[in-house]
């Protein structure tokens, strides 16, 4: 029971608040990450303001008074306890039931021996001959490959394929470069993928043992590599698990190996990286001594491996750019700024094709990542993992491609591939 008299829960972590038009006003929809509840909350510019002052210890009284410190206008206990009993009836304040919901979601997450697809039926048919027909439209759309899969390979095992991990109606065309690509080389014993953890735990890289629900069937862990990257980290790469759960980046990517390759799909090493930047902000990740062990500890181990003969595909689901207001920018990107944008999008690509780890890391982060590069520390990971596997390794760019985000941005995304050498 919320009173005006007692603090008021807090505002849940784990919501993103991102803007939108509604009848010529701005409006902010909160909406839950974490996947606890599929509600969603729309609240004026106001609105949004009163319950970021919701921090589980002010009452009614005191974030009144903050809020006509910062705005001049005094509201009612009444209107503030209203706001915060929409907010609860949400399921967006964090309160004992929310707690429980939360407990008992990441229970079933870590009782389950599959990784459940969470996108499959909202962002992809669950059918095969549905999915199969989205997907054939991918390689013919105009901005497609204009060819569909390869019916056999005639190279060999791929190095490394980056795709994009933007929503399939905006960058299934990307999909198809890279995938028709991947399509034309042998599959490889082993895949490693990197996608974007959007959640940004406090592990670096977040690794689970289970295998991934697909529409045509399970992907399973390799789990005597997965044991042999653990040994070089210095923390439980399974503290932060849970990310996994609801995370879209490599789930797209599982989709797309099973359907090009269906039972002959290899075992993979699912990872999501989260942000370097935290530790080397203005310096390449290098320079921190316990990313630099881990990295090499691991390009040792599919160096080893690679030596051995095993073939290894190092795979990153990643986007570029996100610029805009629903990425904190002030103004949407005029023209100018889109040039700008794709300009240092396509130098940080080249040195990304050289395998130029840092000066692609760098590239990045000089001006303060104001292109807010999400997939910049899986991509450096990326690169790191394959030049470990083949020193010589160079990529090429199939595809590079930009939607606009319906709350008000711009985001960019490309596909490329290294080539693997012939035996």
């Amino acid at each position: 029971m919320i009173t005006s008299d007692a603090p008021l829960p807090p505002l849940r972590h784990g919501l993103e608040a991102f803007p939108v038009e509604h009848e010529g006003e701005t409006m902010f929809l909160l909406r839950d990450l974490e996947g606890i509840t599929a509600k969603t909350v729309g609240l004026a510019p106001g609105g949004m303001l009163l319950a970021s002052l919701f921090d589980g210890k002010r009452t009614a009284t005191d974030v009144i008074a903050l809020f006509a410190k910062s705005t001049g206008t005094v509201l009612s206990a009444a209107q503030v306890t209203q706001l915060a009993q929409e907010l609860e009836s949400g399921g967006l304040l964090e309160t004992a039931e929310t707690a429980q919901l939360r407990r008992k979601a990441l229970q079933d997450f870590k009782e389950s021996p599959t990784r459940q697809a969470s996108h499959m039926g909202t962002g992809y048919p669950k059918d095969t001959l549905e999915l199969a027909k989205l997907f054939g439209g991918f390689f013919r759309d105009p901005k497609g490959p204009g060819v569909e899969p390869a019916a056999r390979p005639d190279s060999p095992p791929a190095v490394g394929l980056f795709a994009p991990h933007i929503d399939f109606g905006r960058g299934g065309p990307s999909y198809a470069w890279a995938y028709q690509a991947l399509s034309r080389t042998e599959p490889p014993d082993v895949v490693v993928a990197l996608g974007v953890s959007h959640m940004g735990p406090n592990s670096p890289w977040v690794m689970t043992r289970k295998s991934f629900e697909t529409p045509y069937g399970p992907l399973p862990v390799d789990t005597g590599l997965y044991d042999e990257f653990r040994q070089s980290l210095w923390y439980d790469p399974l503290e932060d698990e849970w990310v996994h759960r609801l995370e879209h980046s490599l789930e797209f990517q599982a989709v797309w190996l099973k359907h090009l390759w269906r039972e002959k799909a290899p075992a993979w090493v699912p990872i999501l990286v989260s942000s370097f930047e935290r530790w080397c902000p203005d310096k390449p990740p290098s320079s921190v001594e316990t990313v630099e062990g881990a990295l090499s500890g691991v390009g040792r181990a599919l160096r080893k491996r690679a030596s051995a003969g095993a073939r290894i595909l190092i795979l990153a689901g990643v986007d570029l750019a996100h610029v805009g207001p629903r990425f904190g920018d002030s103004e949407m990107p005029t023209p100018e700024v889109e040039a700008r944008i794709e300009a240092e999008d396509r130098r940080s690509l080249d040195l990304a094709m050289a395998l130029k780890a840092d000066e692609f890391y760098l590239s990045v982060v000089e001006k303060g990542n104001w292109r807010k590069v999400c997939g910049l520390s899986a991509i450096y990971t990326a690169l790191r993992w394959m030049a470990a596997v083949e020193p010589k390794a160079a990529g090429r760019v199939l595809s590079y491609g930009k939607a606009p985000d319906p709350s008000g941005g711009l985001v960019t995304f490309a596909g490329a591939i290294f080539p693997g050498k012939a035996p």
